[in-house]
């Protein structure tokens, strides 16, 4: 018998349906041992030298009514112990996944989109057997067999005695067993866990596994997975087969025992013979509650080592700290964008990524960010977008520095589009109306139109309804891009990030994304990432980086007159040398 604090917080809010769920257990097994005690003395009456039929179906009336309750109580107990389960669990997916949205896409830690997704849905389901039927049948398990152990000793002592050890060899054989198979549970359950995630990304990856003649390689590393799951699941079998035979023989030997005792009792005449009977099925009854709780103990030990991942993912603390408190009292709109002296590090990296970065873009500006791979374009847009917060220095909104906004309100204030597109499973409509579920259906049409998505959308008979496939994979490359510009400027944030959005696209999709940044200027405040530079040349501003630190910022047509970085950077692009700026 074991408790687990963490699923035992979980389940007090279901405190009513599980005080009727032990209820109705209870109430079993009361009818249970009305059961023992008719069919005892319909035993006596059948054997007693005198008896009449209606001394017969009256004890019989009172077993078949006491067998009905049963199995009514029985229903009962098993519909709210599901009915706490549900509850229960829901509560549980809905706070990890509010959790997981707190901890934004810098998840700390080492654990992937797979784990999680296991612990969230294979791992809560495991809680099921533990929170709605093991921890209200422990409640009866305590309470019947000693009910049980005190009637049958008020009739003889001895029997009373073999039947009470009998009991108490159960939970000890449990607890001797605990600690081996809550090890094993908790390695089943890792190789689980390991064995789902790299499953799922062996699925989403399936195209560049296929591209690469990788796709064998990767099903012999899955099978290396399955094989050491399934060994940890064998291990783990073997260990409840091991308790399940002790505790089953302690059943059997206490039942038998008690039985025997009770005849050899009988024939020295300090028990009536109808007493043997009742002996017989109260000790039948008194071993049920702990057989059952033997069932629900083993399947609640999945749900106990899943809650390892459940806490894991509850304890941890997000890399950005959400203590703003200031709301804007009224709309922000292409806001002044300004670094001040920000200096980022990597946790774990030795080398500054950014370095005492400063510089301040007027609002509604476009703002060119370029550099060398490695430059730390994306770790300043991080920031800008507070996926991170920086080591020293401050990133500020007009006068604002970010940290006094809380996060919610920090992330709507800038929309991105990067190169790496997420769409969900849905249709288009629902993934750009992910972006502000409350526009009207004129926003939505002008942001589709405004990113084209409606040139290949009227292809579609569903249009606008059309399915984009798990990830966006019923779309091309541009098109998904497309989507994601819609879904940006439906945001109608008053920042707009493109973190390296034309990258992978053709010089058509490219043309549409900045046309649409084009029409949008003075609106918003735009921050573009680009190694092409036929992205940014119109830009307002141009930062150029070099080893984190900046290496140049200005106007662009100064900065082309300043043979600098930039300078060199246009001359390689007039070259038709875009490759040089990935070097």
């Amino acid at each position: 018998m074991f408790v687990n604090r963490t699923l035992l917080g979980f389940a007090r809010p279901a405190w009513p349906s599980l005080t009727l769920t032990v209820l109705a257990g209870a109430a079993a097994s009361g009818a249970g041992i009305g059961v023992a005690f008719s069919l005892a003395a319909t035993v006596s009456t059948v054997l007693g030298a005198r008896q009449t039929t209606a001394d017969i179906t009256t004890p019989l009336l009172l077993t078949a009514g006491f067998t009905v309750a049963r199995a009514g109580f029985l229903w009962l107990r098993d519909q709210s112990a599901t009915t706490t389960a549900i509850t229960v669990k829901r509560r549980i997916r809905l706070e990890l996944m509010e959790k997981v949205f707190r901890l934004g896409p810098r998840r700390p830690g080492r654990r992937g989109a797979g784990e999680i997704r296991a612990s969230v849905v294979d791992g809560v389901e495991g809680v099921q057997a533990y929170v709605g039927f093991y921890l209200p049948h422990l409640v009866v398990t305590l309470l019947v067999p000693v009910t049980l152990v005190g009637i049958v000793a008020v009739r003889s002592l001895p029997v009373a005695l073999v039947i009470a050890a009998g009991v108490a060899t159960v939970p000890l054989a449990q607890r001797l067993w605990s600690r081996l198979l809550g090890e094993r549970a908790h390695v089943h359950w890792d190789a689980f866990a390991r064995y789902a995630a790299k499953l799922t990304d062996s699925v989403r990856g399936i195209t560049t596994l296929a591209s690469l003649g990788a796709a064998g390689r990767r099903a012999t590393a899955l099978a290396v997975e399955a094989e050491r799951l399934r060994e940890a699941t064998n291990a783990n079998l073997r260990s409840s087969l091991g308790v399940s035979v002790v505790t089953g023989a302690a059943m059997s030997i206490g039942t038998a025992g008690a039985t025997v005792l009770a005849a050899f009792e009988a024939a020295a005449g300090r028990l009536a013979v109808g007493d043997v009977v009742l002996v017989l099925f109260l000790a039948v009854e008194c071993f049920r509650p702990l057989q059952e709780l033997q069932n629900y103990w083993h399947e609640g030990f999945h749900g106990v080592a899943a809650a390892k991942g459940i806490q894991e993912i509850r304890d941890a603390e997000p890399v950005v700290a959400d203590t703003g408190r200031l709301v804007p009292s009224e709309p922000i709109r292409a806001p002044r964008i300004t670094f001040d002296d920000v200096t980022y590090r990597h946790p774990g990296s030795d080398r500054d990524a950014l370095s005492a970065v400063s510089f301040s873009v007027p609002g509604g500006a476009t703002l060119a960010v370029v550099g060398r791979s490695g430059a730390g374009k994306s770790t300043l847009v991080q920031l800008l977008t507070r996926d991170v917060d920086p080591s020293a220095g401050r990133v500020l909104l007009d006068d604002t520095d970010l940290v006094a906004y809380p996060l919610a309100v920090t992330r709507a204030l800038a929309a991105r589009v990067s190169q790496d597109i997420v769409l969900l499973d849905g249709t288009i409509r629902q993934n750009v109306m992910a972006a502000r579920p409350t526009a009207t259906e004129a926003e939505f049409t002008d942001a589709v139109q405004r990113a084209r998505v409606d040139e290949f959308a009227g292809d579609s008979p569903d249009g606008y309804d059309a399915a984009v496939g798990e990830g966006g994979t019923l779309l091309s490359g541009g098109q998904r891009q497309r989507v994601a510009l819609a879904r940006a400027l439906l945001a109608d944030s008053p920042v707009l990030v493109l973190d390296e959005a034309t990258s992978a696209l053709d010089a058509e999709n490219e043309a549409v994304i900045t046309d649409a940044v084009h029409d949008d200027r003075g609106r918003r405040t735009t921050v573009i990432v680009a190694h092409r530079l036929s992205t940014v040349v119109d830009a307002d501003y141009v930062l150029v980086l070099d080893e984190g630190r900046v290496a140049e910022f200005g106007p662009p047509a100064l900065l082309a007159a300043a043979n600098g970085h930039w300078a060199a950077l246009l001359a390689a692009h007039s070259s038709g040398l875009d490759e040089a700026l990935t070097r």
